[in-house]
């Protein structure tokens, strides 16, 4: 039975506009944002430049940091960018003199750093800074790291290099970016095939008809909802297929066997998740409420969540439904986060399953008669159907 739901239920998607519309969408950003692997070479030494990269080091930050913010000090005009826009602030003589407070605790009379103060310390003064200032400056403690964006130097090159040679075997630092721009969409585009799936019973007047079919609740819900994962997660192989085979190729051409799996891992392990709550929140609150609501929830938390990462592009986990990592290399800052990144997609993937269980039982409710699909009450229907 529930093979064959699901097979019917694949089918209907393919025949959907909806799902032509999200094709579309899905291809066209991908041709857009993932220009073509052109594979990486081994630096040489007198390059005219090695690249940029972000500084780790504490004092670099700190000293960044300070040149930046005393030049916007003295202009009395601040760059922030709340919720992801561009924003001057001018503020008002005394916020300036709170400024200036700070700057006092953290620069000596020469308006260099203060020796004995520590990169937390730092952090937290800059913290304030933000608070003053509204909020989404470069000052916020977790985007320091942003300000000191220096250039590579040929040692620097040499071992990002190698960490992609080795390590990575090219093929995972390419799936990392991969997974960055794919995400961005499948954090938003399943909800449609989602809500068009919940709601083209109810437009066909099939109610009736389907709710009084033999099939238990749990086929019918998870049919639809595996059906609808599934012809999400096909395209995204497909298009992954040609950055990998070009990785592949940059592998041989320096030397060493590229990861032929590593696109399939990474599809798995990060945007799979984030394609399971994106449809479950669908499923679950059109089938709650019959209408649309759920394409503005999840637009809604999509917006919040792609300027939650804009602060920083590399290594941005924490709970964010799309994880951020807009760089080719920095195999270490992936280390890094990875137990965070396994705990966030572990967490998206359990809500996505919670969801898509609770909205078999709404189905199921609504099978017995306890809902109709207007939220009222019925009354005429007492049946007990299989769960």
């Amino acid at each position: 039975m529930f093979g064959t739901l699901f097979i019917k239920e694949c089918k209907a998607i393919v025949k959907s506009t909806t799902y032509y519309l999200f094709l579309a969408c899905l291809v066209l950003f991908f041709v857009g944002q993932m220009e073509s692997n052109a594979g990486i070479a081994k630096p040489l030494k007198g390059q005219a430049s090695y690249g940029y990269q972000y500084s780790k080091d504490p004092k670099v930050i700190m000293q960044y940091s300070i040149d930046n913010l005393l030049q916007e000090f003295e202009s009395e005009t601040y760059i922030t960018y709340p919720f992801g826009f561009y924003k001057e602030v001018h503020p008002s003589k005394s916020k300036q003199s709170k400024i200036a407070v700070i700057l006092s605790e953290v620069l000596d009379e020469n308006y260099d750093i203060k020796e004995d103060i520590s990169y937390e310390q730092f952090e937290a003064k800059m913290e304030k800074i933000d608070d003053i200032l509204g909020g989404g400056s470069r000052y916020k403690a977790s985007g320091l790291k942003s300000n000191a964006y220096i250039p590579m130097t040929y040692e620097d090159a040499m071992k990002e290099y190698e960490d992609i040679l080795y390590n990575d075997k090219i093929s995972g630092a390419y799936a990392r970016l991969f997974c960055d721009y794919m995400g961005i969409v499948l954090a938003i585009l399943p909800v449609f095939l989602a809500v068009t799936r919940g709601l083209r019973d109810k437009k066909a007047k099939a109610f009736d008809v389907i709710f009084s079919k033999k099939a238990s609740s749990i086929a019918i819900v998870m049919s639809r909802y595996l059906a609808t994962v599934s012809m999400v997660v096909i395209p995204v192989i497909l298009l992954s297929i040609s950055p990998a085979l070009q990785s592949l190729y940059s592998a041989v051409n320096n030397g060493i066997k590229g990861d032929a799996f590593a696109y399939l891992r990474y599809i798995g392990g990060w945007l799979l998740p984030t394609i399971m709550i994106t449809a479950s929140v669908g499923f679950f609150l059109t089938e709650l409420t019959d209408g649309p609501i759920a394409i503005l929830v999840q637009g809604l938390w999509w917006y919040i969540s792609m300027f939650m990462g804009a602060e920083s592009l590399v290594g941005t986990v924490g709970y964010n439904i799309m994880p951020r990592f807009n760089t080719i290399g920095e195999h270490e800052v992936y280390k890094a986060i990875l137990p965070q990144l396994v705990k966030n997609r572990l967490f998206y993937s359990g809500m996505g399953i919670l969801l898509i269980t609770a909205t078999i039982v709404v189905y199921h409710y609504k099978r017995k008669g306890a809902l109709n699909y207007h939220g009222k009450i019925f009354k005429h229907r007492k049946s007990e159907l299989e769960i």
